[in-house]
């Protein structure tokens, strides 16, 4: 018994990645199992932070951390999106003043967050929207390396989709098209699938207009035959109409290319 509880401990301590909590189910499946946990946790080696979660003594969770565990250890369909992943990926270093407290998951299913990620993490807010407008959960995806693992994130090309969908109540029009302006080098094939996969007549209409208004060469290579719905959408009470897009938009925006 004795050798069993120091070989599993040596298993253990190869695990060792700071920030990175180290989830029960995911240690059960490596064979240390529940009792044997509790056992280290209560000999000093684990503190136990909630159900099915422990830190290393002295441990500081980051977002990251907890993120790559959700998705390395427990394979919760979440990933980093919208300005997060831009920012991830260099996009959003413009003039933003409001949000950078906030981190955007995405997931298609309706699973929340671990209740002892709120209790024990007080660093940015983890926000996890569920949503399936995008109707591919994998398209448009890429491994962000952070530290010494990896995070699964929204590529550009679908971040600015989810930016998008989250106007105007999480972030601001004027916020997208600005980081929209930045996106010089997205990929319109990719786009291609991913508009033709999106159910959200808003966010195709307004991407398609900042795309527009942007000017960047890839927009040339949109496929011009995407559905974009029927009738007006407004955005705004006492907007401007565009009517190529079929948009009422506010009016700081038509301001914008005035």
């Amino acid at each position: 018994m004795t050798n069993t509880i120091h070989q599993k401990l040596k298993l253990l301590t190869s695990l060792k990645t700071p920030g990175i909590p180290l989830l029960s189910a995911y240690l059960a499946k490596l064979g240390i199992s529940r009792n044997l946990q509790q056992y280290y946790a209560r000999s000093g080696w684990l503190e136990h932070i909630g159900h099915g979660a422990y830190i290393w003594p002295g441990d500081e969770l980051d977002w990251q951390g907890i993120v790559h565990s959700l998705q390395a250890q427990l394979d919760m369909p979440i990933h980093v999106g919208a300005r997060t992943a831009l920012s991830l990926a260099g996009y959003s270093h413009f003039f933003r003043t409001a949000g950078e407290d906030e981190v955007f998951l995405f997931s298609s299913r309706k699973r929340d967050l671990p209740k002892w990620v709120s209790r024990n993490y007080r660093g940015k807010n983890l926000k996890l929207f569920h949503t399936s407008f995008l109707s591919d959960d994998a398209l448009g995806l890429s491994d962000i390396s952070h530290k010494v693992f990896t995070l699964s994130a929204s590529c550009p090309e679908r971040a600015i989709l989810e930016t998008i969908y989250l106007t105007p109540e999480i972030v601001g029009y004027l916020e997208a098209y600005h980081l929209m302006e930045n996106l010089t080098t997205l990929r319109p094939q990719l786009l291609n699938e991913l508009l033709n996969l999106c159910g959200s007549v808003k966010v195709k209409r307004v991407f398609s207009l900042f795309a527009d208004k942007a000017g960047h060469s890839w927009a040339r290579s949109l496929d011009k035959n995407i559905s974009l719905g029927e009738g007006v959408r407004s955005l705004a009470k006492n907007g401007v109409y565009v009517e190529d897009y079929r948009l009422v938009i506010p009016r700081e925006l038509s301001n914008l290319w005035d």
